[in-house]
């Protein structure tokens, strides 16, 4: 399942990594309807990089002992524990700057709603994620 994922993460990288390098190369980026279409490819680009970074694990070839620790129980466990830290960590800090972004007057409905969507399909997904789990474990 990891391995799917990191393909999935490189592939998207990839393909938006040269999407805004063509978007650039060819000029488009100056012809989409966008308040600031310079920000196109500098924000296509790093989304790139970061997903092709996030991907890139998959050419690691794992050891023995890598194996091991992967499939070890404990260590799955740390892995679960610290990832739902994470995510109520990210969430909580995502809620309060979205807040304190709107009574600053910097956000817009669009990106309001849009980060509001995030934040909810985050939660439900949370939600029937362990509903699923308790009823198959």
């Amino acid at each position: 399942m990891k391995r799917k994922i990191q393909k999935l993460e490189l592939f998207l990288g990839i393909i938006i990594l040269l999407g805004g390098l063509f978007t650039y190369g060819l000029g488009v980026h100056q012809l989409l309807p966008v308040p600031r279409p310079d920000l196109v490819v500098y924000g296509t680009t790093l989304i790139g990089i970061i997903l092709i970074l996030m991907g890139c694990d998959i050419f690691s070839k794992p050891t023995k002992e890598m194996q091991i620790l992967e499939n070890d129980e404990r260590n799955i466990a740390i892995t679960n524990t610290s990832m739902a830290y994470a995510y109520k960590v990210s969430t909580t800090l995502l809620v309060l700057v979205l807040f304190s972004l709107i009574f600053m007057g910097y956000v817009s409905k669009v990106v309001c709603f849009s980060i509001v969507g995030v934040i909810a399909v985050g939660q439900i997904t949370w939600v029937i994620t362990a509903h699923y789990l308790e009823k198959r474990m």
